[in-house]
């Protein structure tokens, strides 16, 4: 019985003393530089985003926020790196809108998004804009889907690739509308945006940070923006849904994740920490400026956000007959 109490009493102390060395570590976060995973390569605009989130959090805290950008796969190689990192919260992945789509588009992936991570919070959203060669003719969306119907495959439209979000954002709308287009795709959104400007192709649905100064400078004309509603950057270019196509919606998303087993207490620490650094004054001027518009929350609502989308994609890439690679 004595040895019993002893063997009671020495784990009693040992929970304590990692209870404590928790809550003294989580009171101390973070004493170090933080890791900020970009599953991209530099330039694009989940880089963007967080290089303004990352550069916020480090004056909040104090300690560098360090980007670093694993491309590859469709982001798949840098989001597996960090599904595969210690549970500290020093290691951290931003992603967008394709960590939700990317499961119907690949046989296997190495991680379960829902399983493996700890989603902390959205950080926001973008529409992206139908952009065209300024001589052609289409001057709305409904004019497009028009021309479309009268001639079947002979309108041409850009993407970075198949799978790419440019790409999804034209086959929702080609599900939607029933009309026949011209996929061309290149090795990346910037080239096919240089080839609309060229005019080597019709049409292009692109990021708004990626087609906003070529819109602004008359070398592209935008002709719907993908969001429910117009935006207060481009309050003249009307909503695809209101201009040809209801209900059509088709936003660019970006949220910061960590690796499942991240403490409960340490993910409403960085769901605070993470919040507080997208919604500052400074931080919101800067996503304005690239379109995009500060959208923060629960890491519950997040993760129940990611399922919704996932289950969306699925269906909509099922109908359109794409099936993974």
């Amino acid at each position: 019985m004595v040895h019993s109490k002893f063997i009671l009493t020495a784990l009693c102390c040992c929970a304590s003393a990692w209870a404590s060395s928790f809550t003294a570590q989580a009171q101390s976060y973070p004493s170090r530089p933080i890791r900020l995973v970009v599953p991209f390569a530099p330039g694009g605009t989940v880089d963007i985003v967080a290089r303004v989130i990352g550069a916020r959090i480090g004056i909040d805290t104090g300690q560098q926020v360090v980007v670093d950008n694993r491309g590859g796969s469709g982001g798949v190689i840098g989001t597996d790196i960090v599904a595969k990192s210690r549970s500290d919260g020093y290691t951290l992945l931003i992603h967008s809108a394709a960590i939700a789509y990317e499961p119907s588009l690949r046989e296997k992936l190495p991680y379960n998004v829902l399983r493996d991570f700890e989603p902390l919070t959205m950080i926001g959203s973008t529409p992206n804009l139908m952009v065209v060669h300024p001589p052609f003719a289409p001057k709305s969306a409904a004019e497009l889907i028009a021309l479309a119907r009268e001639k079947p495959g002979a309108v041409t439209f850009g993407t970075g690739g198949i799978g790419s979000s440019s790409h999804l954002a034209v086959v929702l709308f080609q599900s939607m509308s029933g009309v026949s287009l011209n996929h061309v795709a290149y090795k990346g959104a910037g080239p096919a945006l240089v080839e609309v400007v060229a005019g080597q192709i019709n049409f292009m649905v692109a990021t708004m940070p990626g087609a906003i100064a070529q819109v602004k400078a008359g070398r592209l004309r935008a002709i719907g923006i993908s969001s429910v509603h117009r935006s207060p950057i481009l309050p003249n270019v009307p909503a695809i849904a209101e201009s040809g196509l209801p209900g059509y919606e088709f936003v660019a998303w970006f949220g910061m994740l960590a690796p499942a087993g991240t403490p409960e207490k340490l993910v409403k620490q960085l769901n605070t920490l993470i919040a507080s650094a997208t919604n500052s004054p400074d931080t919101q001027n800067k996503l304005d400026a690239q379109g995009i518009t500060a959208q923060t929350g629960s890491p519950a609502s997040f993760r129940a956000y990611i399922r919704s989308e996932t289950e969306k994609w699925a269906k909509t890439l099922k109908n359109a007959g794409i099936k993974a690679q």
